[in-house]
């Protein structure tokens, strides 16, 4: 699990909550000086409180904001998960005090899920379970398929022309050999850059869902990015936090529970954008494709990404 995410998670649940107390007001500010008259500054902005208080005023402040945390959530939840679409348009309207804003809704769904994905799931577990005659194999085939020193002349010379040099492109195919061979023997390793790097990148897909979205609402004038960034931050809630709990069910129904998941995943998106966008049902389904060709790709571009980044970041 990333260090960056698990911070950003408890930070973002940590300022759901806004009652502070501002017994420093009407003194000067800690930070720049200027006199505070109300609860925060005027001139940068900080809360003029010292939080030197007694420790049973600070747990019942804990308690407060734990409940008041409990209460966004409650009505959050319900609205996210089961009416797509909604809390977007609300949130875009104007209704925005009764919610947890979208991008720490964001972060804790994305938090909850890697924590549950990387709990249940290993990733160099799989290599581990590779015999030995496979390992040989691969390193069998990568020497066969990259042995430049076999390369006839006339192969030579057309890489020649086009200014491929074979001495460099030789020590590319032992660095490669010699990574490979670090991967397969230290498992664990990988296993743990890919928990670093995978959600990392993973955070690309939600700017790059935002510039989908805004192209395929080209035409709606009274769809503002800050609308597309609200409703893609929202659609990856969701997917974030269903996927967690298909990680519970998908034991439970072994086969069933992916084609459910697919379903509802298609009829959530298919709704959300007819909501959201207030696009028709035809309209809707077509961006409904759109979207899920463009979110496989990108998947698919991070997967690797995550899979060679994970695998050069080992060491011997």
């Amino acid at each position: 699990m990333s260090v960056e995410l698990e911070i950003a998670g408890a930070a973002s649940a940590g300022a759901l909550s806004t009652r502070q107390s501002a017994d420093l007001s009407g003194e000067p500010c800690r930070n720049c000086g200027a006199n505070v008259e109300v609860k925060y500054c005027s001139e940068c902005g900080q809360l003029a409180a010292s939080f030197h208080r007694p420790i049973w005023t600070l747990m019942g402040e804990t308690i407060s904001d734990t409940f008041t945390l409990d209460g966004r959530l409650a009505r959050t939840l319900p609205v996210l998960l089961f009416r797509p679409g909604r809390l977007t348009r609300n949130y875009t309207e104007g209704k925005r005090a009764r919610y947890v804003p979208p991008f720490r809704m964001f972060l804790l769904a994305s938090l909850v899920f890697y924590l549950m994905l990387f709990t249940l799931v290993t990733p160099g577990r799989w290599i581990n379970t590779i015999d030995t005659d496979t390992r040989n194999g691969i390193e069998q085939s990568l020497n066969e398929g990259m042995d430049l020193s076999e390369v006839d002349e006339t192969t030579l010379a057309q890489l020649e022309e086009a200014n491929i040099d074979v001495e460099t492109a030789e020590a590319y195919q032992s660095e490669i050999e010699a990574q490979v061979a670090n991967v397969l023997d230290h498992p664990d390793q990988f296993g743990a850059e890919v928990e670093k790097w995978l959600p990392r990148l993973s955070i690309l897909l939600v700017p790059l869902t935002i510039i989908a979205l805004v192209l395929l609402h080209v035409w709606r004038r009274k769809l503002y990015v800050y609308d597309h960034a609200v409703h893609a931050l929202h659609l990856h809630s969701w997917i974030y936090l269903t996927g967690a709990f298909m990680m519970f069910a998908g034991p439970v129904l072994p086969g069933i529970a992916f084609w459910l998941y697919g379903i509802g995943f298609f009829v959530y998106l298919w709704r959300s954008l007819m909501v959201a966008g207030g696009s028709g049902i035809m309209m809707s389904g077509l961006r409904t494709f759109l979207i899920f060709f463009f979110w496989s790709s990108v998947t698919l571009v991070i997967m690797l990404a995550t899979l060679i980044v994970s695998g050069l970041s080992v060491q011997a």
